[in-house]
């Protein structure tokens, strides 16, 4: 069957981003240390795979994916090196990566061939509105937490600075009229990023995004220097929610495109 691969693919992917961050609740984030509320979550991820892919007889691919989710989570877990941001892309990326090898397996070897119970009820339409769910949900929701992430990441780098230096003992207040620590490397490397993005889709025109955002919140900091730390703040939230929702978008334009 033409797109095979997609067509086991964008359910595996639509169920683990629904089962990370939709049916997955802050307290069970802060809980998942401990092995009944690890469990639960993964066989939450199992069975929306298993109901997404249609495919009653894969169950063992299901039980793959499955068993190798709760492993990276539980590696997640016990694993406290990096920061937040670190930890959270080295997770979804290993989870996407482990998606991809078991679909293409799959798809090349043990289901050539084979149509889904949606595929022969719905067909294609049915690939695509998982792909266009799973990309909002990417564009719009998932985005909030590498932002979030991104904010804690710079705290937790802004106040072991502040500890290893003499700023505060010096005034009490007067770190906070310093900059983020790391903050223009930052910058530097979330508007680059957008740049390349914005160049290989075509849109060069969104550079002008970049300069005019940059311009007025740096004007802040060219008035006053104590709101250099909030202006620094600002353009990296809305560089890395920029950066993130563009990517996501094209991403589910270019699958959309390919399902057509």
């Amino acid at each position: 069957m033409e797109h095979q691969f997609l067509t086991i693919l964008v359910p595996l992917l639509t169920a683990h981003v629904a089962g990370d961050f939709l049916t997955q609740s802050d307290e069970d984030i802060r809980r998942k240390n401990q092995p009944r509320v690890l469990i639960k979550h993964v066989l939450k991820v199992g069975l929306l795979s298993y109901l997404l892919l249609g495919l009653p007889a894969a169950w063992e691919l299901v039980l793959g994916t499955t068993i190798s989710h709760g492993l990276v989570d539980a590696l997640k877990v016990r694993s406290k090196k990096g920061t937040y941001l670190s930890r959270f892309f080295l997770d979804q990326g290993v989870h996407v990566i482990i998606l991809l090898l078991f679909s293409w397996t799959a798809a090349r070897y043990q289901y050539h061939g084979t149509v889904s119970i949606w595929g022969a009820l719905f067909g294609l339409a049915y690939y695509r509105a998982l792909v266009l769910g799973a990309g909002t949900v990417l564009c719009v929701y998932v985005g909030n937490f590498v932002v979030e992430h991104t904010f804690q990441s710079l705290q937790a780098l802004e106040e072991k600075d502040v500890e290893n230096s003499s700023i505060r003992e010096q005034s009490p207040q007067a770190w906070r009229h310093f900059g983020l620590a790391e903050g223009g490397r930052v910058i530097g490397y979330l508007e680059r990023s957008l740049i390349l993005v914005f160049v290989l889709a075509g849109q060069p025109a969104g550079i002008g995004f970049l300069l005019a955002a940059k311009s007025i919140f740096r004007f802040g900091e060219l008035t006053d220097s104590t709101r250099r730390r909030q202006a620094e703040y600002i353009i990296i939230g809305t560089l890395m929610s920029f950066l993130f929702g563009t990517a996501a978008a094209y991403t589910t334009a270019a699958v959309l495109t390919i399902l057509k």
